[in-house]
Order: C-alpha cells, then sequence, then structure tokens
C-alpha cells in the first residue's frame, strides 16, 4: 500500500475519519466539502495544510480550532477534551501536578471526545506527554 503524502510538503499523512473533518471545518469552508472523498491529516509543523483529499485541501485557516502541530504558541491547545494548553501543562507540571495522569483517567473513564475535538483525530496523550517531556528536559 503506498504512502499518502500531503500534496503540499509532501510528507507522510494520517488517515482522518470525515466526521472529524466536518466537525473541525469552518462553516465556510464546510460549504466547500465534498464528502465523498478519503481525508487525510498533515501534522507536518511547517505546513499549513491540515485537511486534504484527491481534489480538496484545508488549511489553517479553515478550521475552527488552533491545530497543536502547527502552533507553537504556549497558549495552543494540547488537550482538547480537558483544556489543557502547553502553558497549563507546563504550569501544572511544576506545581508537581501529573496532567498525563488526570488526562489518562479521563481517557479510562470514557469521558473524552478526541475522534471530534482533537484536530488529529486521536487522542492527545502522545502530545502531552511529549510536550511534558519537553518541559522536564528543560527545567
Amino acid at each position: 500500500m503506498a504512502t499518502i503524502v500531503c500534496p503540499a510538503c509532501h510528507e507522510p499523512a494520517r488517515r482522518i475519519a470525515l466526521r472529524t473533518v466536518k466537525a473541525l471545518l469552518t462553516g465556510a469552508a464546510l460549504r466547500r466539502l465534498v464528502p465523498k472523498d478519503e481525508f487525510h491529516f498533515c501534522a507536518s509543523p511547517d505546513c499549513d495544510v491540515v485537511y486534504f483529499a484527491p481534489d480538496q485541501v484545508f488549511r489553517v485557516s479553515d478550521i475552527r480550532e488552533r491545530v497543536f502541530q502547527k502552533d507553537t504558541a504556549s497558549e495552543a491547545p494540547v488537550c482538547y477534551c480537558f483544556d489543557w494548553t502547553r502553558e497549563s501543562l507546563v504550569a501544572a507540571l511544576h506545581r508537581g501536578a501529573r496532567p498525563d495522569e488526570d488526562i489518562q483517567e479521563h481517557v479510562r473513564l470514557r469521558r473524552c471526545a478526541c475522534d471530534l475535538r482533537n484536530p488529529q483525530g486521536a487522542c492527545c496523550l502522545g502530545n502531552v506527554r511529549a510536550v511534558l517531556a519537553d518541559a522536564r528536559q528543560r527545567s
């Protein structure tokens, strides 16, 4: 099976559910959507394409949420379900809290909606743990 790559940056992309794309597009972008295609998510931070299909491209400006992989600001969301930003994760870590364990417990209790809220259409725990690891390394 061939690897699907982003049409703009040519980085590998992963398939994403149409319901995630539809949930996160702005109204104007949703009006342009042709829902028959299979969509993919581009996680490359240097590319402004978020979702694409063979004849459709949706960019950062077409998305209702800030996209973690494409927004390096401290107030950018990392966990979309439980409102954790880079800044709040680092602050919690410095207070001795374990936000990753808190999020994991909510996931275990089936409270998350990552498939709809997170632009990558998947659980945020990997992103959360990467932010925390980076913060620990910088301390």
